[in-house]
C-alpha cells in the first residue's frame, strides 16, 4: 500500500501523551493515526441515518433512564424498567444499543448514557442473554472497555490528583477528556471522541471523587457556581 506524506499540528501535551501511549504499545504515532483515521472513516461512511445519535437528546435520555439503569438488579429488571419507558435493549457489536419499542429506532449506544456493556455485565456478575459474539481485532477494544495498560494508567491518575483541574491536565497529557454521563463520570478520548470508561471502572465513582476533592467538576450543571469550560488549541 503506497503512503502520502502528512504533516500534522498539535498541542505539546497531546503529542507528548500520543508518544507515550505509543510506546506502551510499541506501535508508531503515525500507524496510531492511521488506525484511528481508518476506524473512523468506516464508521462514518458506513452510518446509517436511522442508528446515529441525535446528540440532542442524550441529556433526556440520560435524566429519563439514569435511575433505572442505576438501580437495576439484573438484566430481565433492567429490561422491564425500560419498557417502562418505551425502550427496549438490544445486544449490538461490541455492547448494548438502546432502541424506541414503537418503531424499532436506534437511540443510542448505552455507554452514551453512562453505562458500558462491560459496567452492566460486571454489575450482574454475567453477560447479556444472547448477546451477539464477535471476533475483536487485536487491539481493538470494544467501546466503554479500555485495555489493563490504560486501566492502570487511568487509576494511578485518579489516585494522585489533588483536585479537579490537577486530574483533568494529568488526563489531558494521555489523550483523554472527562465528560459527565448522568450520574457518572466518563473518560473520553480527546481525538475520536470515543467513550473508554467510567471513572468507577477504574478506581473512583464521579460521587468518590467529589467528596475526595470537595467540589463537583467544574462544568457540572448541578453546581450553581459552575464556570463554563473553555478548550483553547494552539497551533
Amino acid at each position: 500500500m503506497e503512503l502520502e506524506s502528512v504533516t500534522l499540528k498539535l498541542p505539546r501535551d497531546l503529542l507528548s501523551g500520543a508518544q507515550r501511549v505509543a510506546s506502551a504499545r510499541e506501535v508508531t504515532i503515525g500507524h496510531m493515526v492511521r488506525q484511528l483515521l481508518k476506524r473512523e472513516v468506516a464508521r462514518q461512511l458506513s452510518a446509517k441515518t436511522n442508528e446515529a445519535t441525535d446528540e440532542r437528546l442524550l441529556p433526556a435520555l440520560q435524566a429519563l433512564l439514569a435511575r433505572d439503569m442505576a438501580e437495576a438488579e439484573d438484566w430481565d429488571d433492567l429490561a422491564t424498567r425500560l419498557r417502562t419507558h418505551g425502550y427496549d435493549m438490544r445486544g449490538v457489536s461490541g455492547g448494548v444499543a438502546l432502541y424506541k419499542t414503537s418503531c424499532g429506532t436506534r437511540m443510542c449506544n448505552c455507554s452514551d448514557l453512562g453505562f458500558s456493556y462491560a459496567t452492566l455485565c460486571r454489575r450482574f456478575g454475567l453477560e447479556m442473554p444472547a448477546h451477539p459474539k464477535e471476533e475483536l481485532g487485536i487491539g481493538i477494544m470494544p467501546a466503554g472497555t479500555i485495555d489493563p495498560i490504560r486501566h492502570k494508567l487511568f487509576s494511578r491518575h485518579l489516585s494522585a490528583a489533588r483536585s479537579w483541574p490537577d486530574l483533568i491536565n494529568r488526563l489531558a497529557s494521555e489523550g483523554v477528556e472527562l465528560r459527565l454521563l448522568g450520574a457518572a463520570l466518563g473518560l473520553h478520548s480527546v481525538v475520536t471522541g470515543r467513550h473508554l470508561c467510567n471513572s468507577g471502572d477504574v478506581g473512583a465513582a464521579y460521587n468518590d471523587l467529589v467528596r475526595h476533592f470537595g467540589c463537583r467538576l467544574p462544568n457540572d450543571p448541578a453546581s450553581a457556581s459552575a464556570p463554563r469550560t473553555v478548550l483553547t488549541v494552539q497551533e
